[in-house]
């Protein structure tokens, strides 16, 4: 019998969402990356939004963080996405683990019964496997910014190949299956929460942002090294010192 989630194309669903937000998008079935479509267009005349959204089904050409490649399963099961925002002054290194709060902070908003951790310095985990990745790019012309803000979400279906990754639709429990109300749930909060954290672009993180950072990264079960402070810079204390964000 054929699984009527193979219908499903993310990119295309999630476009439609963002026009019923009125936000400026862009969606295209395939592309290179969301982020190279984004580059393209970070300065363009017509682009005088504070906030463009780039989507796709499917990534020929999918980037991590350094050299690193983005892996996807099936066209349409994933989130692949890049969030453009125009920012007045330069985003700072301290951004990177407030948009992973962000994006933490969404997910447990509307699925908050599943074992959500964060690993630094981009990656979201489920039970212990990734499930998500960010990666941020800072583009400046003259006295503006653009930081962009790369999503890449398993929800339908993870990588074959991998067996550290996994998918939102196989961690939800018996009963319990992915909702199009909660689909557009999470992409309300996530929207919310981002555009939130787009807002403090070189603010030292509060408090309440150090211990709740602090909690997601020792609740992933295969942590090595217990993080016992993150600093206002994001900075991490281990037992062996302290380390960039960006290092671990």
């Amino acid at each position: 019998m054929e699984n009527p989630l193979q219908k499903i194309r993310l990119g295309e669903i999630t476009s439609q969402w963002a026009k019923h937000q009125g936000l400026t998008c862009r969606f295209e079935q395939s592309t290179t990356s969301t982020s190279d479509l984004a580059k393209e267009e970070a300065f363009g005349v017509a682009l005088a939004e504070d906030l463009k959204v780039y989507l796709t089904d499917h990534q020929t050409k999918g980037r991590g963080r350094g050299s690193n490649t983005w892996s996807e399963g099936q066209p349409g099961s994933s989130l692949l996405s890049s969030w453009s925002y125009l920012q007045n002054e330069a985003p700072q290194p301290v951004l990177v683990p407030r948009v992973g709060l962000a994006l933490l902070r969404s997910v447990k908003t509307v699925w908050p019964f599943l074992d959500w951790s964060l690993k630094s310095p981009n990656d979201l985990f489920l039970n212990d496997k990734k499930i998500a990745g960010l990666l941020l790019e800072t583009l400046s012309q003259g006295d503006e910014y653009r930081l962009i803000v790369g999503l890449g979400f398993n929800i339908l279906q993870s990588p074959a190949d991998l067996d550290t990754a996994t998918h939102l639709v196989q961690e939800l429990p018996p009963g319990c299956p992915l909702l199009g109300d909660d689909w557009a749930a999470w992409l309300d909060r996530w929207l919310f929460e981002l555009t939130d954290a787009m807002a403090k672009p070189a603010e030292p993180l509060t408090t309440t942002e150090r211990v709740a950072l602090a909690q997601a990264l020792n609740d992933r079960p295969s942590l090595q090294d217990e993080i016992l402070q993150v600093h206002a810079d994001g900075s991490l204390e281990t037992g062996k010192g302290k380390t960039s964000w960006m290092e671990i």
